[in-house]
């Protein structure tokens, strides 16, 4: 066993986990520049200034956590909390459609009836 427990040396950084197929499929314009420009963590955060039609889009990206500030004005995209905010709201439209479908049924059948 020589060498096994020798310590000395520079260990090359631990590559990150693949991403699943759908991590990156994101909407909107601030999303895919913030992708372009890979910056997914705070140690990849850039300076970004989004363009005038966008500032309320980037705002509620803001608020909501999934444009995420770090000092010097500088961001990064949270990919986690845009596929957890998708998933709610995907939840949500689920509930709304089954309750449209379901009074759709019922109108169809009045009527079926009448």
């Amino acid at each position: 066993m020589p060498n096994r427990l020798q310590l000395t040396g520079v260990t090359a950084r631990p590559t990150p986990p693949p991403l699943p197929p759908g991590a990156l499929r994101v909407r909107g314009r601030i999303a895919e520049a913030m992708l372009a420009a890979h910056a997914l963590a705070p140690e990849d955060a850039i300076e970004f200034a989004p363009d005038p039609r966008d500032t309320a889009a980037f705002a509620a990206l803001r608020a909501d956590g999934i444009v995420r500030e770090l000092p010097g004005e500088r961001f990064w995209f949270d990919l986690v909390a845009y596929h957890l905010r998708e998933q709610a709201r995907g939840r949500v439209r689920a509930m709304w459609g089954f309750g449209l479908a379901l009074v759709v049924a019922v109108i169809a059948v009045m009527f079926y009836r009448g």
